[in-house]
């Protein structure tokens, strides 16, 4: 996958897309960090393409929730065991 400077891409965003057109996906950087994904898309395939981004940001966020709840572990908590601290919340709120 090819990287490209974020000074780059603001100097010469025209020549940029064409090579992203041409190249594929390139991984924009700032101080050698990426900072952004550019990937070529099309009016045909544009709200495929930002179905697929969301998909991959909601398996990243049940991932991170997954890791979160076996370091705290709840991940194993019963059902009965869930319900009773949802009601313990709930109490406490009131």
């Amino acid at each position: 996958m090819q990287m490209i400077a974020s000074r780059e891409l603001s100097a010469k965003p025209g020549a940029v897309l064409q090579r992203v057109a041409s190249a594929g996906t390139m991984v924009v950087t700032r101080d050698g960090r990426p900072m952004a994904i550019l990937t070529p898309t099309s009016a045909e395939s544009l709200v495929e393409d930002l179905q697929e981004i969301a998909f991959s940001k909601a398996r990243r966020a049940v991932r991170n929730l997954r890791a979160g709840a076996a370091e705290a572990a709840v991940d194993s908590l019963s059902l009965e065991e869930i319900n009773k601290e949802i009601q313990a919340v709930r109490k406490s709120v009131e």
